[in-house]
């Protein structure tokens, strides 16, 4: 047996082993590529320019600098340094808010495997209530789409994303975008999560971690490198923790990945196939008062005990759950191809096909105070989508200016499932009180031209941009004529078809060597969620005729500094979106919503980003953005208006800034780092009202502390051994309370309750530790 596959086998052994030791052990991974820390350099020459890897360049689609120095789009790259101002069990949520205008909230904020509201420059994607309009973003996993095309409820989960160790970097481009990198939900913009790639030399890595609360993490990846023209990449990981709430309960969340894609150039192309599935399953409690309420104990609702609420019981304390419970599962896959093709002449084409199945399960039990007024005690929700598709690509490339011409098209089928039922007042499962079943059949399809004119030797970029995009939704219910349950939904279903064209146009000037400018332009639609087609909804008949399409017009412009240890990149966004979705409910206690409204909204700010690099052993990155988004025109279904008010759980403003400094010592590198995350106030929504109010409240600031040791010293002892890294940290250093999620409700257990401040409580300091070893 040969050194390569010693190597190999001593990899796949010591990263299956770290999986299944999970619960007693973690995993954690850094992203570096392997160094010789003894001459901080390039571990060996098998990484510079071969054949294998000219052809696999293709694969490498993380931004550079240089090439976010020259786009016309607002654009940013997340790589291995933002990896490290968050903890090691953090998913994918937590690494997108180091980026400038990146906000999250959650109701789980335990591990990746908790689900986030995430906004970028206001606009959502995710779960929470206060912000009706979650499906603006669109996510890609290696370009593929992750996002349910229809669903207002669970488009993406970031659960999607809880092992960072086999994500190689983030692209991240703000607003709709160039049509050749636009999706079906890309209002407010498109995030790709770039997984590590097969490459022509071989390695390996394996990750431990442990943490506060029980947290664990382990993950691998090996490369097979260049064996008879094929490269394997394989990745895998596993975390688990418990939640850090304080009670009677643990409430664990578990996740694990698996990835594997292979490469295989032939004369004048490129083949590739990947797999990509996830599972996570998650616990969560209620929100608790943030102070007293009466009624409200730690025993239920109207049960004799101690108040419950962040002053009384504590500012960590949930009820039991045998009072509220519920428990989240995000299972999906993806299969799909790549194909790169040099036509000659500069004419290259690229064809990828994919499918992708995704199945959530919802089962609560909200006993808490629900034994004679909730008729809605206990959920099953189930839905599953089935989706594919295929986009293809035709580019151009010259020395005047680069064409592209293509297009997709994506057909997904949902079917949603809900029954709710309360035990005690004579309702089951297989009798519920409500029976919900629709299937929704959605075509999306975008037919696209794009050209970048390269003018005043090469220093002034003009991208014009038309698309063609369609959409063809489909809504139909399965009604159970066997169901006892008091409301079914029986709307009779709607369809819709919709073609617009989305113009746009780009500039990019760079005006001095070191200096561009930056402005675009673009109007795009999409297609309303499955509220506007009657799902959930009980005896209301919905007139597809209005039904609408939400119409996004972006404005932005912005300059940037580059060159090879300082980038800066600043911008001022400006949006206005018509025909936003809000759905709406008839009562606060009941699954009967009465229908949705529309409204308008404006939103605007600026994002400031910097990396700084002075010296080899310094490292420095802020990011920084300050906005105003408003109602231009909202209502609520009893016509309140609330036009001129602030957005919900929006900060005002917020910052990031860390700064790491590499200490060389025998064998090895001592690398500290500090990173302070600040949240400025946000806007409260009120649960009762549907709308947002005028009281703001939550603003935060935390501060990590970390530090890692690279060394070689170890390389005698393992065999093929290239690299260890240990690292420690402390996150929330300074221990601030703070709450991940709050918002105005009634709870919904008494009809005369007025409205009071509900919260989720944010993460306490905790402490991780970890081992990464690079073969």
């Amino acid at each position: 047996m040969n050194k390569r596959m010693v190597m190999v086998a001593l990899a796949v052994t010591l990263g299956t082993n770290c999986i299944e030791t999970a619960h007693a052990a973690e995993p954690t991974q850094s992203d570096k590529s392997p160094v010789n820390v003894g001459e901080v350099n390039g571990y060996s020459a098998s990484t510079k320019s071969s054949p294998y890897k000219k052809k696999t360049k293709v694969l490498h689609t993380q931004y550079t600098n240089k090439q976010v120095f020259r786009e016309s789009q607002s654009v940013i790259a997340l790589d291995k340094e933002n990896k490290k101002m968050i903890s090691p069990n953090a998913g994918a949520a937590e690494l997108l808010a180091t980026a400038p205008g990146v906000h999250i909230m959650s109701e789980n904020p335990q591990n990746g495997s908790g689900r986030y509201n995430i906004t970028i420059n206001g606009m959502g994607i995710g779960w929470w209530s206060g912000n009706t309009y979650r499906n603006q973003i669109s996510v890609l996993f290696d370009g593929i789409p992750m996002n349910n095309q229809i669903t207002n409820d669970g488009q993406w989960n970031s659960s999607q994303i809880p092992i960072l160790t086999m994500i190689h970097g983030v692209n991240l481009v703000y607003g709709p975008g160039n049509p050749k990198d636009r999706w079906y939900d890309s209002l407010g913009g498109t995030v790709n999560f770039v997984p590590l790639q097969p490459t022509g030399h071989s390695n390996a890595k394996a990750n431990l971690s442990l943490g506060s609360y029980g947290s664990k993490s382990a993950s691998f990846s090996l490369n097979t490198g260049d064996l008879h023209g094929w490269s394997t990449v394989l990745a895998g990981g596993y975390t688990t923790a418990d939640s850090f709430y304080q009670g009677p309960s643990n409430w664990p969340q578990h996740s694990w990945a698996l990835y594997l894609k292979t490469a295989h150039p032939f004369s004048n192309g490129l083949f590739t196939l990947g797999f990509y599935y996830e599972k996570s399953d998650a616990t969560h409690s209620q929100t608790v008062p943030v102070t007293p309420v009466a009624g409200y104990t730690v025993n239920g609702y109207g049960v004799p005990g101690q108040l419950l609420s962040q002053q009384t019981s504590g500012f960590y304390y949930v009820p039991s759950a045998d009072l509220w419970y519920k428990n989240d599962i995000v299972d999906s896959y993806i299969l799909y191809s790549q194909q790169f093709f040099d036509l000659g002449g500069g004419w290259r084409l690229k064809n990828t096909p994919w499918y992708r199945h995704a199945y959530r399960l919802h089962q609560a039990y909200f006993n808490y105070g629900a034994t004679s007024y909730n008729p809605e005690a206990a959920e099953y929700y189930a839905p599953t989508n089935n989706s594919f598709g295929d986009r293809l690509n035709v580019s151009l490339h010259s020395h005047y200016n680069d064409l592209d011409l293509g297009g997709w098209l994506s057909y997904q089928q949902y079917n949603t499932n809900e029954v709710l039922w309360n035990p005690r007042l004579g309702t089951s499962q297989s009798s519920p009180y409500v029976y919900n079943n629709v299937e929704l059949n959605s075509l999306f399809s975008d037919l696209y031209v794009q050209d970048t004119l390269k003018l005043l030797h090469d220093d002034l970029h003009i991208t014009p941009g038309l698309a063609l995009a369609g959409f063809y939704t489909s809504m139909s219910d399965l009604i159970n004529p066997y169901t006892t349950a008091k409301y079914i939904t029986a709307t009779p279903g709607a369809k819709t078809n919709f073609t617009r064209l989305e113009p746009s146009l780009g500039i990019n000037y760079r005006f001095l060597k070191h200096l561009s400018f930056y402005a675009n332009y673009s109007t795009t639609y999409q297609n309303e969620t499955d509220l506007a087609y009657g799902a959930y909804l009980q005896f209301i008949k919905i007139n597809p005729a209005n039904i609408p399409i939400t119409k996004a017009e972006d404005y932005e412009a912005g300059l940037r500094y580059h060159d090879k240890g300082f980038n800066l990149g600043m911008n001022y966004y400006h949006d206005y979106l018509t025909n936003l979705l809000n759905g709406v409910s008839g009562s606060v206690t009941q699954f009967n919503a009465s229908g949705y409204n529309l409204g308008n909204a404006i939103y605007q700010g600026v994002n400031i980003s910097a990396k700084w690099s002075p010296m080899w052993q310094l490292y420095l990155y802020g990011s920084a953005n300050i906005q105003h988004s408003y109602y231009t025109e909202d209502y609520n279904n009893s016509g309140v208006s609330f036009n001129g008010m602030l957005l919900s759980g929006i900060p005002h403003y917020s910052f990031t800034v860390s700064i790491a400094y590499k200490i060389r010592v025998p064998d090895g590198i001592i690398e500290p780092r500090l990173t302070d995350q600040y949240s400025g106030g946000q806007t409260l929504y009120n649960n009762v009202a549907g709308g947002p109010t005028n009281q703001t409240i939550n603003a935060y600031n935390l501060v990590n502390l970390s530090a890692s040791y690279q060394t070689v010293a170890l390389d005698h002892l393992i065999p093929g051994l290239k690299e260890a890294d240990f690292s420690f940290g402390i996150y929330n250093l300074l221990n601030r309370r703070y709450e991940s999620d709050i918002y105005l409700a009634t709870g919904g257990y008494a009809p005369q309750e007025q409205p009071s401040l509900f919260a989720y409580a944010g993460a306490p300091l905790q402490v991780f530790g970890g081992v990464s070893m690079k073969f």
